[in-house]
């Protein structure tokens, strides 16, 4: 089982405007529309990483806070006949809050293809894109109107729970009652920038002042909330342009020319998108990434990490907040109403899923991060974002609303 973050390093960082900096503990993880001006968190390790492990596609590495090691967790007892009673012959949905082609989507396809053979009564699986809000709307639909007895799943970003934790409107749901199936790895966000926009570094274009149009899917998203704070802790001038159903669109607006940037997860740069950032059709460069300490990775040489930036405790501490749901990237749920029975079947099947030959084979070809977390552990790490000190949030609320 992989260490998840402590509520003690969470607490720690409600003292971050009062107390001298001190530097983060590093570790490397065993993983349209209407333009809006980002006005542009403390709490959590910006912990970017990726797992190494038999048969797992490359990844980055990246930094955080120190997370504790827990001992692995028995698996929870069902009642296995019971559960495929239920299922057999019935069709599940998965339903992707971004249109097709982006990063959350793809998963959700690749495990599509594995997840019924350890479900207990094998039922259809189906993809079904519901974009809106930033992901919202996905979670919403499943929380409030979708069948409550397990046949009905959100994927979402995870950068909602955030949302939740501050107030922001457009949230219809508790993350807190959620029950959290798994989530597929932990990330670092980043920004980049087209190279024909005339900026070499992130330090160049926070001296000169000048504005970046950057494309996104909307507020409450890993293509806004990143920037957005990088606006407020670090001088930069994000433009964010709103309005995009999914990463596939807000990465064809910079193809296009229609913004000269965009802001999402590494992993979804060095997976989906290569073609962006090397070879001949390359367009974009990173010019930032989230977290402590730089990425080790060709795309991002010599690109800072924004805490390293920060002149601040209270800068420090927003970058980390924001950075927190990196740490359950591309997570599934469902209602609070499902039966512990089947929710405990569908946490075997994801555990099974992510080691199945079929899905790593697929994640290492789509270039994908692989450090998945349990459900058990998602629970855990969403109540420390929902515990986040309350001057924290209250500074994150101004930031982005």
């Amino acid at each position: 089982m992989r260490g998840i973050l402590p509520i003690s390093v969470l607490a720690s960082l409600a003292l971050a405007a009062c107390a001298p900096a001190a530097p983060p503990s590093p570790t490397a993880a065993p993983p349209k529309p209407a333009a809006t001006t980002a006005p542009a968190p403390t709490t959590a390790p910006a912990k970017p990483a990726a797992t190494t492990a038999p048969a797992k596609p490359a990844a980055t590495t990246a930094p955080a806070a120190k997370p504790t090691e827990l001992p692995a967790a028995k698996p929870a007892e069902f009642d296995e006949k019971a559960v495929a009673d239920f299922f057999k012959s019935k069709t599940v949905r998965i339903i992707v809050g971004y249109a097709p082609g982006g990063a959350t989507d793809t998963n959700a396809r690749m495990l599509q293809k594995v997840l019924a053979k350890y479900i207990p009564g094998n039922p259809t699986l189906a993809i079904e894109n519901k974009p809106g809000g930033g992901s919202m709307l996905a979670v919403n639909t499943v929380y409030n109107s979708e069948p409550k007895d397990g046949t009905a799943w959100a994927a979402f970003d995870a950068q909602l729970v955030l949302q939740q934790a501050i107030g922001a409107p457009g949230v219809q749901f508790d993350a807190g009652k959620l029950q959290w199936l798994a989530s597929s790895y932990e990330t670092a966000s980043m920004c980049a920038v087209r190279l024909d926009a005339g900026i070499n570094t992130v330090q160049e274009l926070i001296q000169s002042g000048r504005e970046v149009t950057v494309s996104s899917f909307g507020k409450g998203g890993v293509s806004y909330n990143p920037p957005a704070v990088f606006n407020a802790a670090l001088g930069t001038k994000f433009k964010i342009v709103t309005g995009y159903e999914g990463g596939a669109a807000q990465r064809l607006a910079v193809k296009n020319k229609e913004v000269e940037g965009f802001c999402t997860t590494f992993e979804t740069i060095t997976g989906i998108e290569r073609g962006m950032f090397e070879g001949p059709t390359a367009v974009a460069k990173v010019i930032l990434v989230g977290g402590s300490k730089p990425i080790e990775h060709r795309f991002a040489q010599g690109v800072p990490a924004a805490e390293t930036l920060a002149r601040t405790d209270e800068a420090r501490a927003m970058l980390r907040a924001v950075e927190a749901p990196g740490f359950f990237n591309q997570p599934m749920v469902v209602p609070p109403e499902v039966p512990r029975d089947r929710v405990q079947a569908l946490r075997r099947a994801f555990d099974k899923a992510y080691k199945d030959p079929e899905y790593i084979d697929a994640a290492q070809k789509a270039q994908q991060a692989v450090s998945p977390h349990t459900g058990e552990e998602v629970t855990r790490i969403v109540q420390e974002v929902l515990g986040t000190p309350p001057a924290v949030l209250a500074k994150l609320k101004e930031i982005l609303e």
